[in-house]
């Protein structure tokens, strides 16, 4: 039981690190700073941490916790209010997906994996839902107001089903390449 929390929480920051090479990944391709493509680079790279965890340590709740670290950053970085919920939200979702497969059926956690894709898109979700707010939490932050209608996304029909579509893809080539990782790293063992 302790080493499969020592696991669980090894992999989260494995996967927090995924999400800082997801930011540097989508800052390269958009310099706008606005985040936009942060969430499908962070699925890109991290659906290798995520299929290992499941296979590692298959019970329910390591997915959450690993959902709950993602919102506990975006709590603690200020993001605003409601940003967290993505993480948490999609954690649990994910985590009983995966559970609904005893976390053995490979189907069942690849589309976990591409609904736990979504836990870091809650900035840029509260950015659309509530976007004078996010301009306020950006403000008090310290942000000029240049960097703010610098970073602004309208959430046009195209943009959001940009958005969506690229998290899916990220997250369907990310659970492709850790579903072949897991299984060499299985066969290894």
């Amino acid at each position: 039981m302790k080493k499969s929390i020592l696991t669980t929480l090894l992999f989260a920051v494995l996967y927090f690190l995924c999400m800082g090479i997801g930011v540097l990944l989508g800052n390269l391709l958009d310099q706008t700073g606005n985040m936009f493509y942060a969430p499908a680079f962070t699925a890109l790279v991290g659906g290798s941490v995520y299929m290992i965890l499941v296979a590692k340590v298959p019970r329910f709740g390591a997915i959450t916790t690993i959902g709950l670290v993602m919102a506990l950053f975006f709590l603690g970085t200020k993001h605003g209010a409601g940003a967290f919920l993505p993480g948490i939200i999609c954690g649990l979702l994910a985590d009983g997906i995966a559970h609904l497969g005893k976390y053995k059926d490979q189907t069942k956690n690849f589309l976990s994996f591409v609904i736990f894709a979504f836990s870091t898109s809650g900035p840029i979700l509260l950015m659309w839902i509530t976007p004078k707010a996010y301009m306020a939490t950006l403000l008090a932050r310290g942000k000029s107001q240049e960097y703010i209608d610098r970073i602004m996304v309208a959430p046009n029909p195209g943009t959001v089903l940009l958005f969506i579509a690229s998290i899916a893809i990220g997250a369907l080539v990310g659970a492709l390449i850790g579903q072949a990782l897991s299984k060499k790293l299985a066969q290894k063992i």
